[in-house]
């Protein structure tokens, strides 16, 4: 694969554009990372006279990522002090709400070969290669930490003799069978008495470290502290009220996570301004203004795991569905726009679709797959409207296009949908044209009749009428898991700057410039944040003191 820098050479080199623009990244507008940032242009200038701390490997994010990274340092550095931040009271970014299965193979060549046509050029092929590998590895690392291996779930991976087993997210690519999943504490044929969930089995585990890890809560990074001759990165700047220089000898490890929770960095980067996520509130991109001010490279910016219109209530300030929800509820009825409208394959959720044949023809299927869905044979992120409505009838509500309320009340008691008795009745309180969405059921009905929805192409198994009162309205918003995009992250962990080197004692994992940056394969995420925090935890070991 052509390189990085090479790749994306212009006219004006961007060591050249840096020294003409005075390397002024910080207080520009030029990312769509300004407005956060305190002043100057690399990081706050280094004084190895008032350290206040100091650890050999410092992380930042105590997510799955982050406490992979502490883990590592504690049980491979021979004897290495670990300081572990997190910003928030507990971790509330994506790790403690994710479903905590990780993919993991035994043929990590054959996983490289898919993965890299889910990439489509988007990640080089070496930090490919080092993801495949660590997949191969992360299995034993967490039964060597101590995982009950009774009460995981675990899928082996597939092989070409047993693809009818395999599942992959894009099954439809050569080699998507070559790998499997496993989820601590999630086997639901034991009584789980350990730790139920990935993320709490690692802070169970870095905990029982404490000699030679320090982690520590609601404790923000506020900046990182460089050589102003070298570029290197010494240490950080971290606390809410005291703030605290905490010196890192070996490396800082940025585990922060993405920019769900910035509507601002939303808007600029996918356009999805109004998107509402579907885990934690503490992903804000301050990370990403921070790197952006010490010049680090980033990429993936406009990639997610979204979008689709999930339920809301009718006030926009809660989920009535599960963003998360198996079966689609969505396939019990219809969604339309404010102009009463179907506008997309409505039938959509964070994660559905057939299970199509190996190697068939994916440009005419149909699904959501993380949001990604078909659209001109190809499987982009759809740009979603801030606003629409999930049409559905007394049928859909028993089937369960809304779960029952525990107190049986019905769904516009609650405030969970509109209901009327005829559609001009609901079309007049969605607000929408009454002409359009009554023309719009009727074609629907039409479809689900003659067996075919000629429009969107929904399946067979999906068309469910809209024909008997009382009919409902749901209020639906743009919804999605996580970001994707961040500074650019080497092979070995490292983040690249603008010129494609890696900036001395910096690494990051996880989420925080994650390796997708086309399609997305399920539970990718969280083998990320494993393979990629012991890689940078490594790396940072193997550095020398500053």
């Amino acid at each position: 694969m052509e390189s990085k820098t090479n790749s994306m050479n212009l006219a004006q080199t961007r060591r050249g554009f840096m020294k003409t623009a005075g390397f002024a990244l910080a207080g520009a507008a030029a990312m769509g990372l300004a407005g956060c940032a305190p002043s100057g242009s690399k990081g706050t200038a280094a004084s190895s006279d008032k350290w206040d701390e100091e650890f050999d490997v410092v992380v930042v994010g105590g997510g799955i990522a982050g406490q992979a990274a502490a883990l590592t340092v504690a049980t491979e550095g021979n004897g290495a002090k670990c300081l572990l931040i997190e910003k928030g009271a507990t971790p509330s970014g994506n790790s403690p709400f994710c479903k905590g299965d990780a993919i993991w193979t035994k043929e990590p060549d054959t996983l490289l070969a898919y993965l890299k046509s889910l990439a489509h050029g988007t990640t080089p092929d070496d930090v490919l290669e080092a993801y495949s590998q660590g997949c191969s590895e992360i299995y034993d690392w967490v039964l060597d930490m101590g995982v009950n291996k009774e009460e995981m779930s675990v899928t082996e991976p597939a092989t070409k003799d047993t693809l009818d087993k395999h599942n992959a997210e894009y099954r439809e690519y050569e080699n998507s069978y070559a790998f499997g999943y496993f989820a601590i504490g999630k086997n639901k044929n034991v009584e789980v008495k350990g730790p139920n969930h990935v993320q709490v089995f690692l802070e169970q585990a870095v905990a029982e470290h404490s000699d030679v890890v320090d982690y520590r809560t609601s404790t923000p990074l506020v900046d990182l502290v460089q050589d102003p001759e070298t570029g290197a990165v010494l240490g950080v700047v971290a606390g809410e009220k005291n703030q605290k220089r905490i010196r890192a000898k070996r490396g800082v490890i940025m585990c922060l996570g993405g920019f769900e929770h910035s509507p601002e960095m939303m808007q600029n980067y996918l356009g999805q301004g109004a998107a509402v996520p579907g885990a934690g509130s503490m992903n804000t991109g301050d990370g990403h203004r921070i790197c952006t001010r010490i010049g680090a490279d980033f990429w993936h910016m406009n990639n997610a795991a979204g979008f689709w219109m999930a339920g809301r209530d009718l006030k926009n300030t809660t989920y009535t569905n599960p963003p998360i929800f198996k079966p689609a509820p969505k396939g019990f009825g219809i969604t339309v726009g404010v102009n009463g409208r179907r506008f997309y394959m409505d039938w959509d959720g964070y994660n559905v679709r057939e299970k199509y044949p190996y190697m068939s023809d994916m440009s005419v299927h149909v699904g959501s797959r993380h949001g990604h869905m078909q659209f001109g044979g190809e499987w982009p992120h759809l740009p979603m409207p801030s606003t629409a409505w999930f049409v559905f009838d007394a049928e859909g509500l028993a089937q369960g296009a809304i779960p029952p309320s525990a107190d049986g009340a019905a769904p516009d008691a609650k405030g969970y949908a509109h209901a009327a008795n005829t559609i001009e009745e609901l079309a007049a309180k969605m607000e929408v044209p009454v002409e359009e969405l009554t023309t719009t059921v009727s074609q629907w009905n039409e479809c689900c009749d003659n067996g075919k929805d000629i429009f969107f192409h929904r399946p067979e198994s999906t068309l469910a009428p809209v024909k008997t009162p009382p009919f409902y309205a749901q209020l639906c918003a743009s919804s999605f898991l996580n970001t994707d995009g961040g500074p650019v992250r080497a092979a070995d962990g490292a983040i690249l700057d603008y010129d494609g080197n890696p900036i001395p004692g910096l690494y990051s994992a996880g989420e925080f410039g994650s390796i997708w940056g086309h399609y997305y394969e399920g539970g990718g995420n969280v083998a990320e944040c494993l393979v990629f925090g012991r890689i940078s935890a490594k790396s940072a070991l193997g550095s020398e003191a500053k």
